[in-house]
């Protein structure tokens, strides 16, 4: 992916151990070596994953870091409704939060308040953050604007987005810089991917297409990525599929989970794209919880390799982040990761 410069690449290793890296090629080297049969009958012993991860619950509206044997080191449950975040390289959260003030919040790890930017006096709703090297990309909801902002919450521009959904919640979703000063947007309410220049006029639009029974368009599209060979990965929300389209509106890859029954592909949500052009998607498991993946990972050969699955420690996962070692995640085979009950 050309990868939109956005959380999904500025983000780095948090605080990890140079251990910690050692650790998962030692846990690569084995899990090549060992049979399959022995793999599967390793019952409850959790799977090293290369890197820690946060999450965000949004039933259980609270932000978790799991360490790289499944255990929850770290957790926060803010009084008000929080569904994405950005992880910054020096251990800040900063996250999108409805409470009585709406405001968007600052954290470190010790849960102290850094800052924050109560908006509702300037917009009617905002659940999306983005990140882009050392700035945020807030989404403003009721008017529809990109806000730049420095991470110290400091505004720099605000990029009006021409979307067309009438009611607040839905109008914008995540807002990514792709680079020349374009901007590619999630617009959830319409289903749609949209491309702005930098005045916020459209280059362009694309709307995923109807599929299945499900409402439409609104929660069609709840992320998206533009990839390396110019191509746009959609996260079809509720339409459980990924679609991989090109600038004439192609669809060149579809995924929806048929294959593998194992996921419980409920609902697909956010994209990260990891190195070697890996991509963990959350699996947003809203209403059917219990059963399935929380996230899996897709290789460059868009097959499944990953898993992550932990249904005592978390609900319904709205994002679930790779904090990766060093630049990036080290690409390998791995079949499964079971999150334990550890605490």
């Amino acid at each position: 992916m050309t990868s939109p410069p956005s959380r999904r690449q500025f983000l780095k290793s948090v605080g990890l151990a140079t251990s910690a890296s050692g650790l998962g090629r030692v846990a690569l080297a084995q899990e090549k070596s060992q049979p399959q049969k022995a793999a599967k009958d390793s019952g409850t012993q959790p799977q090293k994953f290369l890197c820690e991860l946060m999450i965000c619950d949004y039933v259980q509206f609270k932000l978790s870091r799991v360490d790289t044997h499944g255990k929850v080191i770290w957790e926060h449950r803010p009084q008000g409704k929080v569904w994405d975040f950005v992880l910054t390289d020096d251990n800040k959260l900063i996250y999108p939060i409805i409470t009585d003030k709406q405001e968007v919040r600052c954290i470190d790890l010790e849960k102290n308040v850094k800052w924050s930017w109560p908006y509702a006096s300037e917009f009617k709703e905002i659940i999306n953050i983005t990140g882009h090297q050392s700035q945020l990309i807030v989404s403003g909801q009721q008017p529809s604007e990109a806000i730049l902002m420095d991470l110290d919450g400091t505004i720099r521009k605000r990029l009006p987005i021409p979307a067309r959904y009438k009611h607040h919640h839905g109008q914008l979703g995540n807002v990514y810089a792709i680079g020349n000063e374009h901007y590619l947007a999630q617009l959830w309410g319409e289903g749609t991917a949209l491309e702005v220049d930098g005045n916020g006029n459209e280059v362009w639009r694309y709307q995923v297409p109807k599929s299945g029974n499900g409402r439409y368009p609104a929660g069609t599209i709840q992320d998206l990525l533009r990839l390396d060979n110019g191509n746009t990965l959609l996260a079809c929300g509720t339409q459980t599929r990924l679609l991989e389209v090109d600038r004439s509106g192609k669809i060149v890859w579809e995924f929806t989970g048929n294959d593998h029954p194992e996921l419980n592909f409920t609902n697909a949500c956010n994209l990260q794209k990891l190195r070697e052009g890996c991509v963990l998607v959350t699996n947003f498991l809203r209403g059917n919880s219990g059963r399935g993946a929380h996230a899996f990972r897709l290789t460059k050969d868009k097959q499944v390799d990953w898993t992550f699955t932990d249904h005592t420690n978390f609900t319904a996962a709205s994002q679930v982040w790779a904090i990766e070692p060093g630049k990036e995640l080290v690409g390998s085979r791995v079949n499964d990761y079971k999150g334990n009950a550890a605490k």
